[in-house]
């Protein structure tokens, strides 16, 4: 998190000000159940049609301000969620720039180019759904709650039965489909690679007449990513069908405790009808959270890959005495004295004490398979 504060700061206006129009969004939708078991209780019941023009203009009043507030909320979190992922892209490209060829190299460069794409699409993603979902959800989970025990205390036992067990399911999903985020992207940046490698070397690729062979190496890579994909959206697409199983059993129990107490007149029908579309916002809001946490699961495996660019100290760097303009070029001569290279990983120097001058204005190419001078 300490990597993406510098970005966040310069949007904290927008993370005030998104929280207030969520809740009067939230506020404006919530009440509206309310507002409805007293047009049938007071109401349609006792035929008061003063009461049921009054409150339905109020009903009106409050959508289209929930409208507004929400469309306004919308323009704020776009705007800031494609400003941090701009930024964060700048950010981490500038990063890029100050590795060396062997810290290059290491992370491969189609790697990097799905980490400056994909992964940070996916956070800027959460950052979008912290503004609209991840704010709204908490929000009406805390009203609708309220408002249940607010109607009928008992019947907001099942939520008791209902919420944990939602939970435990969703955690337990997501717990089992994490590891397959990491390897998608794994599998996207082999992806890449095949694609940049067969770009790059189109002409050498139709010369020697292998567009068959690398049409069948990119067959390959793009089948490993689709079952890959596949895999993770198979366990992840039975968190609805549960989410669904328990909303429904739950508004199942509702009406039938609740229609008994309508029958024996502890509970009235408006109150019972509120009280289903309060039991709805609670599981909905739920499942919003479930959703948030998914995405939030999906981008902390493009977060790791991000970070681990950003704190990735370069194995080249000016030193502080060059830093220090100690050492200014007087002439553009450049010498070597008995210089030496291996590879990184290599056990023996490929060049051992080369020695040479190259003047100014002069060109000097080492060139051949063993590097001939």
């Amino acid at each position: 998190m300490k990597n993406y504060l510098p970005i966040l700061k310069k949007y904290r206006l927008s993370f005030i000000v998104s929280p207030i129009l969520v809740l009067i969004a939230v506020f404006s939708e919530t009440v509206q159940p309310y507002y409805m078991s007293r047009i049938v209780d007071q109401g349609i019941m006792q035929n008061d049609l003063a009461l049921i023009y009054r409150t339905g203009l109020q009903m009106v009043l409050l959508a289209v301000a929930g409208l507004v507030v929400s469309i306004a909320n919308v323009f704020v979190s776009t705007r800031t969620s494609i400003g941090f992922g701009t930024d964060l892209r700048s950010r981490l490209f500038r990063k890029i720039e100050e590795l060396s060829f062997s810290d290059i190299d290491r992370f491969s460069t189609a790697s990097l180019i799905t980490r400056l794409t994909s992964d940070i699409s996916r956070i800027q993603q959460v950052i979008l759904m912290s503004l609209r979902v991840m704010l709204r959800a908490p929000l009406m989970l805390i009203m609708s709650v309220f408002f249940v025990v607010r109607i009928n205390a008992q019947l907001a036992v099942i939520l008791v039965f209902s919420i944990p067990l939602l939970a435990v399911c969703t955690m337990l999903i997501l717990r089992k489909g994490f590891p397959f985020f990491v390897i998608v992207q794994q599998k996207i940046d082999a992806l890449n690679s095949v694609v940049r490698e067969n770009l790059i070397n189109i002409r050498v690729v139709k010369s020697f007449v292998r567009e068959d062979y690398e049409a069948r190496k990119f067959t390959r890579s793009a089948n490993d990513l689709k079952d890959m994909v596949v895999k993770s959206a198979n366990i992840i697409i039975t968190l609805m069908p549960v989410m669904q199983l328990i909303l429904n059993f739950s508004i199942l129990a509702v009406l039938w405790f609740g229609g008994l107490k309508v029958t024996g007149g502890t509970l009235q029908v408006g109150d019972l009808i509120a009280f289903v579309n309060y039991l709805m916002q609670v599981l909905m809001s739920l499942m919003m959270l479930s959703n948030v946490i998914m995405n939030f699961a999906r981008a902390s495996a493009s977060s790791k890959r991000i970070v681990e660019v950003m704190d990735t100290r370069p194995s080249l760097t000016d030193t502080p005495a060059a830093l220090a303009g100690h050492h200014e070029i007087c002439r553009g001569r450049i010498e070597f004295r008995d210089v030496c290279f291996r590879y990184e990983d290599g056990e023996t120097d490929v060049l051992q004490n080369i020695s040479f001058t190259v003047d100014a204005g002069a060109t000097v190419a080492i060139a051949g398979g063993h590097g001939f001078l």
